[in-house]
C-alpha cells in the first residue's frame, strides 16, 4: 500500500535522525494521510488525502474538488 496522497501526489521524504553527539541515521518523514469519501466530478470516491490538501479544500472547496485528478 503506497503512502501517497491521491490529490497532490506527495510521498514520504527522507532525511537523517541526528543525535546529540551528531551521529546520523536514516529516517522517513511520513505524510498525515486520511481516508475520506469525497465527491469528485459528480461521483463519490474513497481517497487517501493528506491533511494539507484537506485544509486547502476547506478554504477553496469548489476549485480544489473540480481539479482533483487521480494519479
Amino acid at each position: 500500500m503506497s503512502a501517497r496522497c491521491d490529490v497532490c501526489g506527495r510521498k514520504p521524504q527522507y532525511g537523517n535522525r541526528v543525535s546529540h553527539s551528531n551521529r546520523k541515521t536514516h529516517r522517513r518523514f511520513m505524510l498525515n494521510l486520511q481516508h475520506r469519501r469525497l465527491v469528485i466530478e459528480g461521483a463519490a470516491r474513497n481517497v487517501k488525502i493528506c491533511t494539507r490538501c484537506l485544509r486547502t479544500m476547506v478554504k477553496v472547496p469548489k476549485a480544489t474538488k473540480a481539479a482533483v485528478t487521480p494519479r
